[in-house]
């Protein structure tokens, strides 16, 4: 049959309505009749969308980062603060805690260093052998001045009786 003879076949575009002829291509757009205008009424009843400012927008968006940004750094160098103040009471604490062990007086306590736990308890050592209280030496007796026990030579007489010496 020749072409002029054959009947035409409709697309699915054209029996369906609406319908999409290729589908990488969109839909018709169908116009809306245009409804009449009442007397301004309307127009008043329904503002127009304001567009927004951008630039206010992002300028106060930059201003409030800038504060974010300022109040992160001071924070970061409180932090460093507080970190560098515990770092230096745990050595306090250490020094503390040896000078504890080795009976060391306050004012020797206060003088005990040291890097490390090794090194405080080696300057510990020695400050606790130089402060070490220094022996008595024993008279062997009656000290000058204490009073001669009336006792004693009783006992002693009592003692050669009952056994004899």
């Amino acid at each position: 049959m020749p072409e002029a003879l054959k009947p035409e076949t409709p697309t699915p575009a054209e029996v369906i309505p609406g319908g999409v002829v290729n589908p990488a291509t969109p839909p018709a757009i169908t116009e809306q009749p245009a409804t009449p205008a009442l007397a301004g009424s309307q127009e008043s009843a329904a503002p127009k969308p304001v567009e927004p400012d951008y630039r206010a927008l992002y300028e106060k968006m930059q201003a409030d980062l800038d504060t974010a940004r300022e109040r992160g750094q001071e924070a970061g160098v409180e932090a460093d603060e507080l970190r560098a103040q515990v770092a230096q009471l745990q050595e306090q604490v250490l020094r503390d805690r040896i000078a504890a062990e080795y009976a060391l007086p306050p004012v020797l306590a206060a003088l005990v260093q040291g890097s490390d736990e090794a090194a405080v308890r080696q300057h510990a050592e020695q400050l606790a052998v130089v402060a070490a209280p220094k022996p008595v030496l024993g008279a062997g007796g009656l000290t000058p001045h204490s009073e001669p026990d009336p006792y004693k030579g009783l006992a002693e007489k009592l003692r050669q009786r009952r056994y004899g010496i």
